[in-house]
């Protein structure tokens, strides 16, 4: 299972640079800071970058230990308690799934914020911290999928929520990022290798084996093709091809 982004829940939010989500994440700790239980970012928001866009921020937090807060038995139930309370704090929200979407205002203009909460979420949290080059045309979603063949062709299972499973059995083989790093990439690997495709591959070139199989996939449908990212040109680009263009001619 990989996580998805929530899309436009609320009317009225729009992109914003990434630079403010520490401001957002104040917002959000106002509220949880009241349940003794984390919303940690995932995604390119675990290491926001100053001038990079984003639609939302993505966050998780333990189910366990929230639904432990409320009294509750699982975590739907400490979904809709979380709700409630980011309610009575005036923020506007909305619960899809194991999501709940919180509409916060920084500067002005709104934002969504989408906090999974899920059994095991800040255990989980580590292993949806992306460190995406400038220009990549994968996402965090690309890593996953790149983890899930790796640990297949080793006879293992890749949970984005547990770690590296047994296939047979789905106990854990482990949950340590640097371990998981060796037995994916190689024994001279380590945790922050597993931060993008490019790092996989630069970390063991035969990787890009993977990458190839993805790219060349005939499905229209394939997640691989479908959630890359549009290149865009800039305007300092566009006048250099222009004159290329006019030099060949």
């Amino acid at each position: 299972m990989i996580v998805n982004e929530g899309g436009n829940i609320f009317q009225g939010t729009s992109n914003f640079d990434q630079k403010i989500i520490p401001a957002i994440q104040k917002q959000i700790d106002s509220v949880m800071g009241k349940t003794g239980v984390k919303a940690l970012p995932i995604g390119s928001g675990a290491t926001p970058k100053a001038g990079k866009m984003s639609g939302d921020l993505d966050m998780i937090a333990d189910a366990g230990a929230m639904a432990k807060y409320f009294g509750v038995a699982d975590a739907k139930n400490a979904r809709i308690e979380l709700e409630k309370v980011f309610q009575a704090a005036g923020f506007e929200t909305r619960k899809t799934g194991q999501i709940v979407h919180v509409k916060t205002n920084i500067g002005g203009a709104s934002q969504q914020v989408d906090i999974m909460v899920v059994p095991g979420g800040d255990k989980a949290q580590k292993f949806h911290v992306h460190d995406i080059p400038g220009g990549s045309p994968y996402k965090g979603i690309h890593k996953q999928i790149m983890m899930a063949n790796l640990a297949k062709e080793k006879g293992m299972k890749w949970s984005p929520y547990i770690g590296l499973v047994n296939r047979e059995t789905n106990e854990l083989v482990s949950n340590d990022p640097d371990e998981i790093a060796k037995m994916l990439l190689g024994d001279n690997a380590r945790a922050a290798d597993l931060g993008s495709v490019e790092s996989m591959v630069k970390a063991n070139p035969a990787v890009q084996a993977i990458v190839d199989k993805e790219e060349a996939s005939d499905n229209p449908k394939s997640p691989w093709l479908t959630k890359k990212v549009t290149p865009t040109e800039s305007l300092g680009d566009k006048h250099l091809n222009r004159i290329k263009s006019l030099i060949k001619h």
